[in-house]
């Protein structure tokens, strides 16, 4: 160190400190490198790399860069955690001059901070460091470091460089990361460099000449030097553990192959580029058999690579890129109905704006064109692909609208595409590396998927990761669902090609691979979440809102409080096909809900009610819901999606419909009607998994897949069952619970008989075949409570099918024992014993027969049988079809007895709902039943819509002072939708009318006692007629222009007209009185528009009038 600092003894204290730790960083790191036989001391070498600092620096060679401090690649590693540049070359303006300008172009971005740091080492290509890779490494005495360059030179392999500007940008990884080279470095010490021709010397062979060699016979082994324009630069491909790429020479209209496969040549790649002109020597002549025996020329040991360094070298002209994807983009936005379009290679230049997903490898260039890099081998660095860097393609395939879900222009490189970095990226932003193919790629790669269908599979895994990851899709199993849901979308002949040919991919003419054709706009299917679909619904319920269309044709001569109740409630459905036009998915998992006792669709976003029908092995449709459903990743492609409004209104008259101020409240619900036959499972329940599959126990049960649903216990714990056989179901309401629950919770109770006795498993049955010994023991009914986060089992418990009870964790077998109250005092015990579910058991659906399943049982009635059956029992359970829904007004004069249960505290749902329903027959349609329902006690029914088909359970049985047969629902009534298809239809296929009757077979009961029907007749003679303007507020007679109320007195100013007429009607079999109403009055004494307007004006003098008979004449009354 001495004889160093001998040379600085002018310099202060603080350069000589400067001095030494520069010394003693050369003799520590780089000295080490340094060839014996070049007899250079730690002294000179010390000064030579001094002397290249002060002339990197700049200005007076006196003075000594101080400020920057000497870094070590270990230290570099080690200790740098986060990205940062480095410059001799930069002063403090010239840095935040170029800092701004970077930030400007990319906003979102700051730009990388400023360290100053002497970088100096050697330049190897992996060798040392045990890999053979190609890659350009940095190393010095400690450890190596992978860097990239814009452009580098065979010569400096193997020499000590001084790095005047880089980037370092780590890695996530700890002591990994990699150098940008910004400016070419420089070489440190004047090594003898003597002429390497590489073998013998032979005369240079023209590409011409040497594409003719390989056509004709000759020795293999013979060796020639090629000189030409290279362009193609394939990537580095890695087969049965060799690697090797491959460049195309070209010259006037001929090209060779050439495969470089020699492991100390594979950082060749990095020292050409497309447009560059180059001689190689010492090339063999090969067979490829991979094409057939074709003639290829290949590298030896002593082949060499020398650039032809002429003033005109230079890559392909960036500009040249526009004109081409504008005359593309022209020629495919004609061609857009063209289903396949085959994709054009061109060259282009941009800047990198945004990594859309770097494990796939797609990126976004000048903010408006996809590039996509997953058909090329992943690159074990990131190679400077961030924001902000300036690249430059050459041979990439031009795709215009390949897909929905990428940008309209994706840039796609295949096998023969090149990637070179013009300028590295002065912005700091993350960079995620891959040290090898990610499961998109392997999929990719699997399937043979072509540019469009890879797209679409980037687009659904990052859905399912966003939706559905960690909860119930861990994270390396989302590419398995999205595989699925590309399977799900496309046939198997629509997503897989033929096979593939790399070496025809890369040096066959004309150039065909997996991208030369793409679908355009396919596949199209958009998957929505949970949150989206339910937020559109919501927005389109209110949309779609139009008052006038929600009232009969009578709502003229409607009163305010008839008009606001028909405005109360109404109904918006949708087909999901309608609500895009581009196909639309839906992929949730399903569950069930406690605090609405419904089963639920339910992604990571939101979650939806769901109301689900089956369909039986008959043939029909049926609420029976296996409980295999409850925790299946499913897909939806078709369903109904049901929008219910509740409004609150204070209309005057219809004339005020257009004014939306007299909406005092409004809110919706809003749920999916679908039949379980339309779900596609992407991923089973581990009960689904099970389903219909024998075994002898549940230790044969097949462990559950990653990406299925929860509880899966991994080791056996042991646990009882018990088989029953539901009998009986009520519905949902209020009760008091146990002591330790505050206040009331929902529950039900069903009816079950037990099959067998309580059976010990040492592992979980859940759904597995029954077991002889299962169905042996006393058969008793039992009460089966169900409270709390209980009556989650609502939806998907129906009488008659057979379950199985688990409490896991015991081997106590009392706990499924059901127990009774005890008789005292000669009092006889009525109700049945009764087993109150836990929270943590398991209800199983058992789907195989069994003997006597159906028994004890009760069939339900139809309409017919409720309304005309003298036996019929006070309360009743039939099944029909709704043709009406009414809300009922609101009793003001007594108190709700208990709220709505949906969402206690919210006012912004229905209370106090009470419905009256007409239930017509399902054969008969002229039978049809008032059926009155109380929602206000417990979970709000969905689906009671006009025309689905409803099973009631338990309703009151009561007839009228009129003799009329309707029903009313009971605390323990229940009513569940069976069959959604004639809700799905009723849009496009009229209900079915009424019967056409002769009054005399109707009044002898000869028809059954038909309820409605069609009769045709003449009118004999109008017994009644009254003409009145009634005020639409408090329906007192209104005259002239003010409402006739004194006490109190009413300053309404609107009234509607209303009639009413009586006639005879006579058929020819019999006569009857017929009432017409307001609107058909006009047409029951022949009035055109004129006559009837002038009739209403002669009313409102007196207000009203009424008309009746008197023997031959007709009597006046006003």
């Amino acid at each position: 160190m001495e004889e160093f600092l001998q040379h600085f003894r002018s310099h202060s204290r603080a350069e000589q400190r400067w001095l030494s730790a520069v010394f003693e960083a050369v003799e520590q790191q780089l000295h080490p490198l340094i060839d014996a036989s070049l007899g250079l001391s730690v002294a000179r070498l010390s000064l030579a790399v001094l002397s290249k600092v002060q002339t990197a620096v700049g200005g007076d060679a006196a003075d000594l860069p101080v400020s920057y401090r000497f870094v070590s690649v270990s230290e570099l590693l080690r200790d740098q955690r986060t990205a940062c540049c480095s410059s001799l070359r930069w002063s403090s303006a010239h840095y935040q001059e170029h800092a701004r300008g970077a930030e400007l172009k990319l906003p979102g971005y700051k730009a990388l901070p400023r360290d100053n740091l002497l970088l100096i080492g050697c330049l190897c290509d992996g060798r040392a460091a045990g890999t053979s890779d190609g890659v350009w490494r940095v190393r010095d005495a400690g450890a190596s470091v992978a860097c990239a360059m814009l452009k580098s030179s065979c010569l400096w392999l193997g020499r000590l460089m001084l790095f005047p500007s880089w980037n370092y940008i780590p890695h996530d990884a700890p002591a990994a990361g990699y150098l940008e080279l910004l400016d070419p470095p420089v070489c440190v010490t004047l090594e003898a460099m003597a002429f390497d021709p590489g073998g013998a010397l032979s005369e240079v062979m023209s590409v011409t000449r040497a594409a003719e060699l390989l056509t004709q016979r000759c020795e293999e082994q013979a060796c020639v030097c090629v000189s030409g324009r290279v362009s193609v630069v394939c990537p580095p491909l890695v087969i049965r553990g060799k690697q090797f790429f491959c460049l195309v020479l070209s010259e006037a209209g001929s090209s060779v192959p050439v495969f470089i496969s020699e492991a100390k040549h594979q950082f060749w790649r990095q020292c050409v580029c497309v447009g560059q002109s180059v001689w190689i020597s010492s090339l063999r002549v090969c067979a490829l058999q991979g094409l057939e025996g074709r003639r290829v020329l290949t590298d030896s040991c002593q082949s060499r690579l020398h650039p032809q360094l002429k003033p005109q070298e230079s890559c392909e002209d960036p500009d040249t890129h526009t004109d081409s994807i504008s005359a593309d983009t022209q020629l495919c936005s004609e061609a857009a109905s063209v289903r396949l379009k085959r994709s054009t290679l061109i060259s282009f230049k941009g800047m990198v704006t945004k990594i859309l997903n770097a494990e796939a490898g797609l990126y976004e260039i000048d903010g408006q064109v996809g590039l996509c890099l997953a058909y090329q081998p992943a690159q074990k660095c990131c190679g400077g692909l961030r924001p902000g860097a300036e690249i430059q393609l050459h041979n990439v395939h031009f795709l215009y609208r390949a897909s929905p879900f990428a940008p309209h222009v994706v840039l796609c490189a295949c096998l023969r595409s090149s990637l070179q970095v013009t300028a590295f990226s002065r912005l700091s932003s993350k960079v995620e590396v891959s040290g090898s193919h990610g499961p998109l790629q392997c999929l990719l790669l699997e399937k043979n998927l072509g540019a469009s269908q890879y797209l679409w599979l980037c687009y659904c895994q990052n859905a399912v990761a966003e939706r559905l990851c960690p909860r119930w899709v861990r994270a390396e199993r989302v590419c398995v669902v999205a595989e699925r849901l590309l399977d799900f979308v496309c046939d198997a002949e629509q997503k897989t090609q033929k096979k593939r040919n790399i070496y025809r991919e890369m040096i066959q003419e004309p150039h065909q691979c997996p991208v030369t054709t793409f679908c355009v706009w396919w596949p199209s299917a958009a998957l929505w979440s949970v949150r989206q679909l339910s937020d559109w619904m919501r927005r389109e319920v209110w949309a779609s809102l139009s008052l006038p269309s929600l009232l009969p044709p009578s709502a003229a001569h409607m009163t305010a409080l008839e008009l606001n109740a028909a405005l109360s409630w109404s109904v918006h459905e949708v087909p999901l096909t309608d609500v895009s036009p581009e196909p639309l998915l839906l992929v949730g998992v399903l569950e069930l809900d406690s605090t609405r006792a419904t089963l639920q669709l339910r992604d990571q976003t939101h979650a939806l009610s769901c109301l689900c029908v089956s369909t039986h092995q008959s043939g029909a449709r049926t609420a029976h819901i296996n409980t295999a459903w409850q925790g299946c990743l499913v897909c939806v492609r078709r369903c109904t999606l049901v929008m219910e409004r509740f409004m609150k209104t204070r209309f005057p008259s219809w004339k005020h419909l257009d004014q939306p101020t007299y909406i005092t409240h409004k809110h919706c619900r809003v749920y999916l009607q679908l039949c379980v036959e339309d779900l596609t499972i992407i991923s089973p329940s581990a009960a689904m998994s099970r389903r219909e599959k024998p075994s002898d126990g549940p230790e044969s049960a097949k462990r559950p897949r990653a990406d299925e649903a929860p509880e899966r216990p991994l080791t056996p714990a042991a646990c009882v069952s018990v088989l029953l056989r539901l009998e009986s179901k009520q519905g949902v309401t209020l009760q008091n619970g146990s002591a330790d629950a505050l206040g009331l919770q929902p529950g039900f109770v069903c009816r079950a008989a037990c099959l067998g006795d309580v059976q010990c498993w040492s592992s979980d049955p859940r759904n597995s075949r029954t077991q002889e010994r299962e169905r042996h023991g006393d058969a008793q009914e039992i009460d089966l409570h169900f409270m709390g986060s209980c009556v989650r089992w609502f939806p998907v418990l129906h009488p008659g099918c057979v379950y199985r009870i688990i409490a896991r964790n015991t081997e106590d077998v009392s706990v499924l024992k059901a127990k009774g109250v005890s008789a005292r005092g000669g009092v006889t015990q009525l109700s049945s014993p009764a087993l109150l579910l836990q929270p943590q058991w398991r209800i199983h659906t058992i789907t195989e027969e069994l003997p006597d399943a159906q028994s004890g049982v009760p069939a339900l009635m139809s309409v017919s049988e409720v309304l005309h059956s003298s036996s019929a029992p006070e309360i009743v359970s039939f099944y029909g079809v709704i043709t009406q829904r009414i809300t009922l007004q609101e009793d003001n004069g007594t108190k709700p007895k208990i709220q709505s249960l949906t969402a206690a505290g919210d006012a912004s749902v229905e209370q106090d709902l009470r419905l009256r329903l007409t239930v017509q027959d399902a054969e008969c349609p002229g039978h049809v039943i008032d059926v009155y329902v109380d929602l206000s006690c417990g979970p709000y029914t969905l689906g009671l819509i006009a025309g689905a088909t409803v099973s009631v359970h338990h309703v009151q049985r009561r007839v009228s002072r009129a003799c009329n047969v309707y029903c009313r629902s009971l605390p323990i009534s229940c009513v569940s939708v069976t069959d959604l298809t004639s809700v799905r239809s009723r849009s496009a296929v009229a209900p079915s009318p009424p019967p056409m009757m002769l009054l005399g077979e109707w009044a002898s009961g000869r028809a059954q006692r038909c309820v409605l029907a069609q009769v045709r007749g003449h009118v004999v003679c109008v017994l009644s007629l009254r003409l009145q303007w009634t005020c639409s507020l408090c329906g007192s007679i209104f005259r002239q222009s003010s409402c006739g109320r004194t006490h109190p007195p009413c300053d309404s100013t609107s009234a509607v007209f209303q009639t009413e007429a009586k006639v005879v009607l006579e058929d020819g079999s019999a006569d009857a009185h017929v009432w017409f109403s307001s609107d058909t009055v006009c047409d029951l004494l022949k009035l055109n528009a004129g006559q009837w307007e002038g009739l209403q004006r002669h009313v409102k003098v007196k207000g009203h009038v009424k008309v009746y008979t008197r023997g031959r004449n007709m009597g006046n009354l006003s």
